[in-house]
């Protein structure tokens, strides 16, 4: 019996495993039809909306001659509960662990996105709907994004920067934190920031004061730098943080000091408009590639003249979830 891989944090890899992926992603991008996923089928659970996540895994499943099957919770499926023990005399009809069991026994993986819900931190950081597909199912269970990580936009983000720099070890991956009029969630960033320490880039973190990324991620980000020999920055300045940065990674965020507190952050964040990637701040850089996972709200998060310009590599990232997407699915499912 072959043992179940999940992939629900970059973490769970070593950096050769994750090269490994990386380097086959490269070739399938090359020629990217094949028969590898003959008569397999992925089961894809979204509890949030989705454009690139949804179309990537349906197309990348298609021009490997398998299938997927999107389900979108309460509109396809039932309402899931996830809490263990619940009492289910609420609007859920369905737990967790009966539609992972059963779906176990249709197809071959199952992928599941559920954002948290920006009320509890701590109860948000146990990832608790995708961990729980993972105790249940029986076979291999896909983050497509959780509270806590987004793995496989991480895959395709060092795709795209081993396509730009072919060696990343000592380059400058800027993650900063961009105004947005709400609080999102904190997967993307803690992913990317994770994926380039691994791969031995310098890394800073540039955000105001009040929103850092967790202790758990910034410990593994330091972690990760400690065994690369490479560096950690936190700068609480926009202008201080992106200058000489090879990789400019816009995100917001919500602020864990204000987490389920939306009137107190809201208040803060009036004053934050001014975070903002501009071609000003890109003229600051080491003729920086600007980087987003979309979708982005331009003129808040970043002008224009960046986004739109030579040195944006958003299409790129976005292509290359695909190519990313294919390799851990042959991984997984043990054909490539």
């Amino acid at each position: 019996m072959k043992t179940k891989k999940n992939f629900i944090n970059t973490e769970d890899l070593s950096r050769d495993q994750l090269k490994e992926l990386l380097d086959h992603a490269i070739r399938l991008k090359e020629r990217p039809y094949n028969e590898a996923l003959k008569n397999k089928s992925l089961y894809m659970v979204f509890f949030n909306p989705s454009l690139r996540t949804r179309s990537s895994f349906e197309t990348a499943m298609s021009q490997c001659g398998g299938s997927a099957v999107n389900l979108s919770v309460g509109q396809d499926t039932w309402q899931l509960e996830h809490r263990p023990g619940a009492v289910m005399d609420g609007s859920a009809s369905e737990h967790v662990k009966d539609a992972a069991r059963v779906l176990s026994r249709y197809g071959d993986a199952i992928a599941v996105r559920c954002f948290p819900y920006m009320k509890n931190w701590e109860e948000d950081a146990r990832d608790t709907v995708v961990r729980g597909f993972a105790e249940h199912a029986t076979v291999p269970v896909i983050n497509m994004e959780s509270s806590m990580y987004h793995p496989c936009q991480a895959l395709a983000d060092m795709m795209t920067v081993n396509e730009l720099y072919r060696e990343p070890r000592g380059r400058r991956f800027v993650l900063t934190w961009c105004y947005h009029p709400k609080p999102l969630p904190m997967a993307v960033p803690n992913s990317a920031a994770l994926m380039a320490s691994t791969f031995g880039m310098d890394v800073t973190v540039v955000c105001p004061e009040g929103f850092e990324l967790c202790d758990q991620v910034t410990d593994g980000i330091k972690a990760n730098c400690e065994r690369e020999g490479t560096e950690l920055r936190v700068v609480h300045d926009l202008e201080e943080g992106v200058v000489d940065g090879d990789v400019i990674y816009a995100k917001s965020w919500g602020s864990l000091k204000y987490y389920g507190d939306w009137d107190g952050e809201k208040v803060v964040r009036e004053g934050l408009k001014d975070w903002k990637i501009t071609g000003e701040l890109m003229e600051k850089t080491n003729d920086g590639k600007f980087m987003h996972c979309l979708p982005v709200r331009r003129n808040v998060v970043v002008d224009d003249e960046v986004i739109d310009g030579e040195n944006s590599v958003v299409y790129r990232q976005a292509e290359n979830r695909l190519h990313a997407q294919k390799a851990l699915l042959m991984n997984i499912l043990g054909e490539g």
